[in-house]
């Protein structure tokens, strides 16, 4: 008989791969966190370790925590299905943090929201033996990520570009998409304004953030204390002024700038050539407010309707094989609609949570030869720049122009864009 020898170069599947983070998990006395790329299968990974220690303790409490009432109605179902629901209760976080609860188990997905400073009572009100989390981005750009570290660290990490590799997510193509705006010198007269009260404060962020937040006036006190090394009471009254006029200032053109690029018509005009040339696709676009999603054209899901219209609103996408749905916060996350190809981001920040999460909407695996698109908007000589740049951090992607976009779009290649783009210090 033939010797059987391993192929080293074989793709690893999403079923092994999935087993042995069970066994890493437990090897790790079942406290950790799978950082894994959307679609390689967090929820199944979760499950089979669910399933592991109520077979060993059939009287096991689980409890699984969840950011949204979508993602808890889809964990009902996986474990209904896989007869774990009697053992198992699934809670949004917002209702988990209200009072004390025990479990044994305690399984929290998309975990970096937890990080955030009211959702991090979890960790105090659930009393658990074992814990599970699971997120595609566990590193957040507020750095409060360490505090969920405590609890429940990263054990095992799997990429895009891994999952990409092994065939566990569709191929896809990711585009930044440049496009130059007429009035670019009224977000020029803003910035040039922005940069001077910025400027003042020596360009930290976190120190004029603090001056106009909930105790601004307590901590313009102690900055006029810092800086004004006089007992003069008209000087440090004079201070107190301009320190109270650049912070209030600052914040006035830094919404400005965010206005202009989060509402900017020239996004809707280019979101509604991509649905118009894509008709037989299912599209998802992402906008940073509700007033741009409603100018797209089409159904929008959002917290602004009620639970039971956004349900009717999903329920009626996920039945059509073509057509777009507009959305703002509520899909970034773990929720799955089948048949989805195109994304159109028209709101970019410089989260890679969200950027990753919302990618992970589109590259889910469900036919052979399937060819995500992913376009995002970005407004040339701002600050969009950087917001994408900063997201996109370590990911492939193709720049194209307006040019570029339509021969996409007319399924050719498209020229490589070879303006120079204007490198930008800060993020925000």
């Amino acid at each position: 008989m033939k010797e059987q020898t391993l192929d080293l170069f074989a793709p690893v599947t999403r079923d092994q791969r999935q087993e042995e983070f069970r066994i890493n998990w437990i090897k790790h006395k079942c406290c950790g966190t799978a950082e894994w790329a959307t679609g390689t299968g967090k929820t199944r990974a979760a499950t089979n370790c669910i399933s592991c220690v109520l077979e060993k303790y059939p009287d096991f409490k689980v409890i699984v925590i969840v950011p949204t009432q979508a993602l808890q109605e889809q964990w009902i179902t996986t474990l209904d299905s896989l007869g774990l629901g009697l053992n198992c209760q699934v809670l949004v976080i917002n209702t988990a943090i209200r009072e004390t609860r025990t479990c044994d188990l305690l399984v929290i997905d998309e975990l970096h929201r937890v990080a955030a400073d009211s959702f991090s009572q979890v960790f105090k009100k659930i009393k658990y033996r074992l814990i599970l989390g699971l997120t595609a981005t566990f590193e957040r750009l507020d750095g409060k990520h360490e505090l969920i570290e405590k609890y429940c660290p990263v054990i095992d990490t799997i990429t895009l570009e891994e999952a990409r590799r092994n065939g566990w997510v569709s191929e896809y193509k990711e585009y930044q998409v440049i496009i130059d705006v007429d009035d670019i010198e009224e977000y020029n007269k803003d910035n040039v304004q922005f940069y001077k009260h910025f400027d003042f404060f020596d360009r930290n962020f976190a120190k004029v953030m603090s001056l106009v937040g909930p105790d601004g006036f307590h901590n313009r006190l102690a900055y006029r204390d810092e800086i004004c090394k006089t007992d003069d009471p008209e000087v440090r009254k004079e201070t107190l002024k301009q320190i109270t006029y650049h912070s209030v200032s600052f914040m006035r053109y830094l919404q400005a700038r965010k206005a202009f690029i989060n509402n900017h018509p020239k996004k809707i005009e280019i979101a509604r050539r991509i649905i118009e040339a894509r008709p037989n696709s299912k599209i998802i676009t992402f906008s940073n407010n509700i007033k741009m999603a409603e100018q797209i054209g089409g159904p929008v899901y959002s917290g602004k309707d009620s639970k039971k219209k956004g349900r009717i609103t999903m329920e009626e996408f996920i039945a059509q094989d073509a057509g777009v749905l507009n959305t703002i916060q509520k899909c970034n996350e773990g929720l799955n609609v089948p048949g989805l190809s195109v994304a159109i981001m028209l709101g970019i920040d410089s989260s890679k949570i969200k950027a990753v999460q919302r990618t992970g909407r589109t590259i889910r695996l469900e036919e052979p030869n399937k060819v995500a698109e992913i376009f995002n908007i970005v407004i040339n000589d701002t600050a969009e720049l950087e917001w994408f740049r900063n997201s996109h951090a370590g990911r492939q992607y193709i720049t194209i122009d307006e040019k570029g976009l339509e021969k996409v779009l007319n399924g050719e290649e498209p020229d490589p864009y070879k303006k120079p783009l204007k490198k930008l210090s800060f993020r925000f």
